[in-house]
């Protein structure tokens, strides 16, 4: 009897808080808990799930972790510090007793960093493992003073959790090899592309042209393209298609979907170009990719 396809909603769902469905614990836009209290809870296993209005940073003190990202496993270690944007799908296999912080910051507040400062917000667009973080007794005692602030009930307590995650961005933009060295007022250029990296995540599998996604944004295609030369070093057809891939890994990582049935949700209509595409952005087919992932068994679902 043939497997009822599964989407990535149903196998890694988009959940509000870290480690299962309870709802956002506090009306505040910062949370900070130990990472032994909820992973705990679960025997150390925290299963495939992504949040929608949530990025959270792990401060690993003690023990380690295999953590699969975005459908790529890798082993982590303490000292480290892990940045998981919203909506990129991850899990944990925690060795027991691992310690550390869980920080989640609401995209509200990301949202109104990136406004004031761009490089404050593009700290958290993307997953960061850093390994032995510079100063990392500064920010263990960052960390320690958010989890402190948030879990007390003092006075100017909202303000002062933004003031943190604040000073927290500026330690990540300053120490972060994806970084710029300075950071400056955000300029034209900057907000064309973060509307254009929104415009992507939203319109990707409809397969705008690169005329489309500039005339969205006013611009040319041509100034389209040097924006996104100078600020990410390629080419507006390549962020489309890097974020295209993305969809597609998570789809063939997370899904029991036939490779037809990923290449039609993702807006192909013809599944061998689908699988053309992939290959020649990725270096494997997306049976083999699927094969690799070791999530599902492909056989069946090839």
């Amino acid at each position: 009897m043939k497997q009822a396809a599964m989407d990535v909603q149903q196998l890694a769902p988009a959940v509000d808080f870290y480690g299962d469905t309870s709802a956002w614990p506090t009306s505040e836009l910062v949370h900070c808990e130990k990472l032994v209290e909820r992973s705990a809870l679960h025997d150390w296993r925290i299963r495939p799930h992504r949040h929608n209005n949530l990025t959270q940073l792990f401060l690993v003190l003690d023990g380690s972790a295999r953590a699969r990202l975005d459908t790529v496993w890798q082993q982590v270690t303490a000292p480290c510090l892990i940045i998981i944007p919203e909506r990129a799908v991850h899990e944990f296999k925690w060795a027991k007793a691992s310690d550390g912080f869980v920080l989640s910051i609401h995209a509200n507040l990301i949202s109104a960093l990136a406004q004031r400062v761009e490089a404050l917000g593009a700290v958290f667009r993307e997953i960061v493992v850093v390994d032995e973080p510079p100063s990392f007794q500064f920010v263990s005692e960052l960390f320690a003073e958010i989890h402190a602030e948030s879990m007390g009930n003092r006075t100017l307590k909202d303000i002062s959790l933004e003031c943190l995650v604040r000073l927290l961005a500026i330690w990540l933009a300053r120490n972060s090899a994806r970084q710029a060295t300075t950071a400056t007022l955000p300029g034209r250029a900057d907000r064309h592309y973060a509307r254009f990296v929104k415009l992507v995540d939203e319109k990707h599998i409809l397969h705008w042209s690169v005329a489309e996604y500039a005339q969205a944004l006013g611009i040319t295609p041509s100034h389209l393209n040097a924006i996104c030369q100078q600020t990410v070093n390629k080419s507006t057809l390549a962020a489309i298609h890097e974020r295209l891939i993305l969809a597609a890994r998570r789809e063939l990582a997370y899904t029991e979907s036939n490779i037809a049935g990923v290449a039609h949700h993702l807006g192909f209509v013809d599944p061998s170009y689908f699988t053309r595409f992939f290959k020649r952005e990725t270096g494997m087919s997306p049976g083999e990719y699927r094969r690799r992932s070791g999530t599902f068994n492909a056989g069946n679902a090839a």
